[in-house]
């Protein structure tokens, strides 16, 4: 039957005398299937593309044939899929969820960033934990530091947001510039996904723009957003390797190495999820290699792969003499409760129905075999998920080490794989929940957000109504530090960038910010923690406020913050300040401590 295509006939074997035939491709292939040449004879356009995707599929070891006839007719046969591998256009190349342009898919993805950011730009500040204490640091690199504060630029792997807000505060209002980084955050994650997966299938599709499912996780929520900086950084990254795998050595080494300096920059665990997926990529080759025993191949992919890391290795080595604390492991049974952080927000029972959907497809895709995973990726994903297990919870002065990788590496399951639905309208029918439970998300969070906005408003009123110069003594409840809808406990950092106070919770550990105290307010934030303060304001007894009191006199205000309405005990050095239900600042009276002896 004519399908109204050209027919061309099967390529002859290499060894005949009309080999090739005019008009049609010679492949050359190498025994593991991994590397591979290719040689064009006078041929019209068509062909000239089909070859031309056929080579950069095989090149990213997507081809599973050995033999170079096979390929060959497999590409001719497979005109109507354009030179895709075989399994491959058997996962998408259907009409239901074949291949689409890049117009579409980016107009979608510019569509989808407009939806997922809405909620950053209606409040006046993002809930995330950890958010109000990057900004205050913001406004002290801006600023060149203070008083109180001093700016030591280091080598450290944690500085993208450090590198790239101030700069930018510098053409624009602080709180501006601190919104569009999270705006970047989204773009490069999304991006990278959707760059990746167009680099290892071979086609633009929709099914990475799941991705956008995801933004919103209990990492973002804690306020990781150089972690999650670099985790895009790494996604992107990995395309290119890919990407530039059959150009010069040198331009791949150059470009890799520039990207893992980037990811060391941004976040050192960036830096380990970049190194194990291109770990993975590169294992199925190397494997090929090292079986058909071609070591000046191996050594020459090992050589590239290393190259890229070593200067990122001096620099972490650098670091790790800075680096303070050591290295401790949760209840393993909590690493199950760390997968559901991929969709945690803040409707837990909706929150459950939305990860329950998200496995169910992919549950179902792989066991109807509709789910094709790129060959090469499977081990990048093994590798991720095997070093999630075995990661520590607490290394390094850092926290919830092993909580970060679980949205990695469903972003990378994501853009390793493509999907073949049943029809079109099936494909639509997923694309339309997709989208409906995207929208019920972003409502819930901005819901959940506009709360935040109206407690956050009232808080600040008490805190830009603070003396320009004050010492901010904090006070805060041992279990404070916990993920709520509307977190507060880093909210008095902010009377460093709105009153240029001093606030002993800035974050300015050595070897994790840019940033250090002046030595007498170093000694004067190691003298009394937070946690002590609550202690003894709330609950102590006379002896533990006395011997806070000498302390206490050194600052001009307290904050009591985190831990609802609280009876402050009765004492001659405070004076009610400012009250809101969560927060209450008090003022420090001069004197006090030495009547009280």
């Amino acid at each position: 039957m004519s399908t109204g295509k050209p027919q061309v006939p099967a390529l002859q074997g290499e060894g005949s005398s009309s080999w090739p035939p005019p008009g049609s491709v010679a492949f050359k292939h190498s025994r593991d299937s991994i590397s591979m040449t290719r040689k064009l004879t006078a041929e019209p356009p068509g062909i000239r593309r089909i070859a031309a995707i056929c080579a950069e599929v095989a090149v990213l070891g997507l081809e599973l044939g050995s033999r170079a006839a096979a390929v060959g007719r497999a590409a001719l046969r497979r005109w109507r899929d354009r030179g895709c591998p075989d399994y491959i256009s058997q996962a998408a190349g259907t009409p239901a969820s074949a291949g689409c342009g890049a117009l579409h898919v980016w107009s979608a993805f510019a569509l989808l960033m407009t939806l997922v950011t809405v909620p950053l730009f209606s409040t006046v500040l993002p809930p995330l934990f950890d958010y109000p204490n990057h900004l205050a640091r913001m406004y002290l690199l801006r600023e060149g530091g203070n008083a109180f504060y001093a700016v030591r630029w280091e080598p450290l792997p944690n500085l993208a947001q450090d590198l790239i807000v101030p700069p930018l505060a510098r053409l624009m209002p602080l709180d501006l510039a601190s919104k569009l980084f999270l705006v970047m955050v989204f773009g490069l994650i999304a991006g990278g996904v959707i760059w990746l997966n167009r680099v290892a299938t071979g086609a633009w599709r929709f099914w990475p723009l799941f991705a956008f499912l995801l933004l919103y996780n209990r990492i973002f929520l804690w306020g990781f957003v150089n972690y999650l900086f670099g985790i895009g950084l790494a996604l992107g990254g990995t395309g290119l390797w890919l990407v530039l795998e059959p150009r010069r050595s040198w331009v791949r080494v150059a470009a890799s190495s520039l990207v893992g300096l980037l990811c060391y920059f941004s976040h050192i665990a960036a830096l380990g999820f970049y190194a194990l997926v291109i770990l993975g990529v590169e294992a199925r080759p190397a494997i090929a290699e090292l079986h058909s025993r071609q070591w000046a191949v191996l050594g020459r992919r090992i050589a590239t792969l290393g190259i890229q890391f070593v200067l990122p290795a001096v620099l972490f080595l650098y670091w790790h003499s800075m680096a303070i604390g050591g290295v401790s492991y949760a209840d393993f049974w909590r690493k199950v409760d760390v997968v559901f952080s991929v969709f945690d927000d803040y409707d837990r029972a909706f929150d459950v129905a939305c990860l329950a959907l998200f496995l169910c497809l992919l549950s179902w895709l792989v066991w109807t075999r509709r789910l094709a995973l790129v060959p090469r990726f499977g081990w990048a994903t093994c590798i991720v998920f095997t070093s999630y297990l075995l990661m520590p919870s607490q290394m390094y002065g850092g926290s919830a080490v092993d909580h970060r990788l679980p949205i990695a590496w469903l972003l990378l399951l994501i853009a390793s794989s493509a999907p073949r639905f049943p029809t079109r309208r099936f494909a639509t029918a997923i694309g339309i929940i997709a989208g409906s439970v995207l929208m019920i998300r972003l409502a819930v969070i901005e819901h959940v957000w506009h709360h935040a906005d109206e407690v956050y408003s009232a808080d600040l009123i008490g805190i830009d109504a603070l003396p320009r110069g004050s010492k901010l003594a904090v006070a805060i409840p041992p279990d404070a530090i916990d993920l709520v809808s509307v977190p507060e406990v880093h909210l008095p950092a902010l009377a460093i960038s709105r009153r240029e106070a001093f606030v002993p919770t800035l974050f300015a550990y050595p070897g994790q910010q840019p940033i250090a105290l002046w030595p007498p307010y170093a000694a004067l934030a190691d003298a009394a923690p937070p946690q002590l303060f609550w202690a003894g304001l709330t609950g102590g007894d006379s002896a533990e406020i006395k011997q806070l009191l000498p302390v206490l006199q050194q600052y001009d205000y307290v904050a009591l913050i985190g831990g609802g309405p609280v009876d402050v005990q009765s004492t001659r050095c405070l004076a009610e300040f400012y009250r809101q239900p969560s927060l209450q600042i008090f003022a420090v009276l001069p004197g006090c401590a030495r009547a009280d002896e």
